[in-house]
């Protein structure tokens, strides 16, 4: 049932009580007040909208969607109040997909002393370096999981806690697919102690419980909740519980930073078949080490990883478990992949693997110049898949002017092989890529920056039928007139055979009345794909059209 208000108008009448309460004056006397508000719009026009569900081409043509967050903050002493309301508005909807909606989407109240820092509401937040549980904003790929509930947080001279109870909460409707999405609301519980009372070397415990959709202890809370208390299997499944356990130890001294984490995960999941419901979750380990040293000028990271089974996501939800182009699972952990932030990692759930990178800065020349050099190495085993290895290279320089002039250029080469598959073996993906970003001043009130990464891709090397070389990159060149000023001209592209179109040109304009606050234009065509951001992905929908986004700060 679609209705442009979702959630139940308690929530945010409540809430606006207590911040009417907050900035009373009764209150307002005894501490200073403080109010900040952010709005964001986002008004997107699609000349055809790319969504492979509408058959009919004439419902895909000339698209209008309007997003609006609008975020409140109220700080008055150790008290902070918070809300965000997310709106979406479809003027003529191509499908039931896209429901306009409206609910907050967060909303909470912290206290915070010196020792405790105590939430009711919604917080994002990480248990070790995201193996165990990472809800939090990847504004990149469009992904923002919190838990809404109940948070404590504890801190004195050499001792930490954090416990936590609460249901996750997502975006409903996000900038990527533009459909109404429901929350998952899987029941999560957690609690860490931390210590450095060893002097160097600080030590950590964690566990956190997911009680998933058809858990026991969730059903009897979430019907009175929720409504959606139902026992019913899901696509022949039933999602009961995850529960992850791990330690963390960080070790260090004279420069050098050695941290290691370790985890174990039991996953309770069933399958109804023909002999009745058969157990199917599979337990899983994860094993993360990692060290930094500072040597002279000399810099060097050394990390390795083996994960097994490593993959704890959402339950499926009895909504859009059927629906197709819809998003279906969000991600709780975000294990380190020791790849760079936007490789494209298709397994980062069964892989042992080991990263290396080198830094040596120069001493400043004498017109003040900088510059770093730089190289990296990393080989995984069973990735992309299992039986298969991925060895990815590369490196470059950073060279910073005393003007403040940059520039960065990298290069390197991927390759991921299949060794068993056909007859001698498969190149899944062999990479040779190009990175610049360059900035420089050109006057006084004129700044120019140029990014350009260039991807020569074959895939499938060694069988004939498959293989396929292309070119992917993007361009942008920006022309700044501070402070206000900026125009950006955009050429995208992709070769390969499946691709319709093979330029994504396009242009933006922004203006910045202020330095917290912007509007930006963007009119023309944009790549989709796959596109990942610290290991997590998502597909991302080819944009024609124009698109208008504002953020104003007050």
């Amino acid at each position: 049932m679609s209705a442009f208000v979702r959630a139940p108008a308690r929530a945010p009448l409540a809430f606006a009580l207590v911040l009417a309460v907050a900035s009373s004056p009764a209150l307002a006397r005894a501490a200073p007040v403080t109010f900040e508000l952010t709005e964001s719009l986002s008004v997107d026009w699609h000349w055809v909208l790319d969504d492979a569900q509408l058959v009919d081409e004439a419902d895909r043509e000339d698209v209008v969607d309007l997003r609006n967050r609008l975020n409140l903050r109220l700080r008055t002493g150790a008290w902070t109040f918070g809300l965000r309301l997310d709106a979406a508005w479809f003027p003529s909807p191509p499908s039931a997909q896209y429901e306009s909606d409206l609910r907050p989407e967060e909303m909470f109240i912290t206290y915070k002393d010196k020792s405790w820092t105590l939430t009711a509401g919604d917080d994002y937040l990480t248990i070790g370096r995201g193996l165990a549980l990472s809800l939090r904003k990847f504004d990149e790929i469009g992904f923002a999981t919190n838990l809404r509930g109940a948070h404590a947080r504890f801190r004195t001279d050499g001792f930490e806690m954090r416990l936590g109870a609460g249901f996750t909460n997502v975006v409903n409707v996000d900038s990527v697919e533009e459909k109404l999405v429901p929350d998952p609301n899987d029941l999560v519980f957690l609690a860490r102690i931390e210590s450095d009372a060893l002097g160097p070397l600080t030590l950590g415990a964690h566990v956190v419980d997911i009680e998933r959709r058809h858990s026991d202890v969730r059903l009897a809370l979430t019907d009175p909740l929720f409504g959606d208390g139902a026992d019913d299997l899901i696509q022949g499944r039933r999602f009961e519980r995850t529960l992850i356990t791990g330690f963390t130890a960080e070790l260090a001294f004279d420069g050098v930073d050695i941290n290691a984490e370790a985890g174990y995960l039991t996953n309770d999941e069933t399958r109804a078949t023909l002999a009745g419901d058969t157990p199917s979750g599979e337990p899983g380990v994860a094993l993360y080490l990692g060290a930094t040293g500072t040597f002279g000028r000399w810099t060097a990271l050394l990390e390795g990883k083996h994960y097994d089974h490593w993959r704890v996501d959402s339950s499926l939800h009895p909504e859009t478990a059927d629906a197709q182009g819809v998003t279906q699972f969000f991600p709780y952990v975000t294990p380190p992949s020791l790849e760079r932030i936007d490789q494209r990692v298709v397994n980062n759930t069964d892989v042992s693997g080991v990263h290396l990178r080198l830094d040596h800065a120069f001493p400043p020349s004498a017109k003040g110049n900088k510059l770093i050099l730089f190289a990296s190495g990393a080989f995984f085993v069973d990735a992309p898949a299992q039986g298969e290895w991925t060895l990815h290279t590369y490196g470059g320089l950073e060279l910073t002017t005393a003007s403040g002039d940059r520039l960065v250029l990298q290069t390197g080469y991927r390759r991921e092989e299949a060794p068993d598959a056909g007859t001698d073996g498969i190149i899944r993906l062999g990479m040779w890529h190009l990175d610049l970003d360059w900035s420089k001043t050109i006057a006084k009130a004129v700044d120019l920056q140029m990014h350009w990464t260039h991807e020569f891709r074959d895939k499938n090397i060694g069988a004939d039928s498959l293989a396929e070389g292309y070119y992917e990159g993007t361009f942008y060149l920006s022309v700044n007139l501070p402070p206000a000023w900026s125009i950006t001209g955009q050429l995208e592209y992709l070769t390969n055979s499946a691709t319709v179109q093979s330029t994504f040109p396009g242009a933006f304009l922004q203006w910045k009345p202020d330095s917290a606050s912007f509007v930006r234009l963007f009119v023309g065509r944009s790549k989709g794909g796959l596109k990942c951001s610290g290991g997590v992905c998502r597909i991302f929908p080819d944009f024609e059209g124009v698109k208008l986004e504002t953020t104003l700060r007050f």
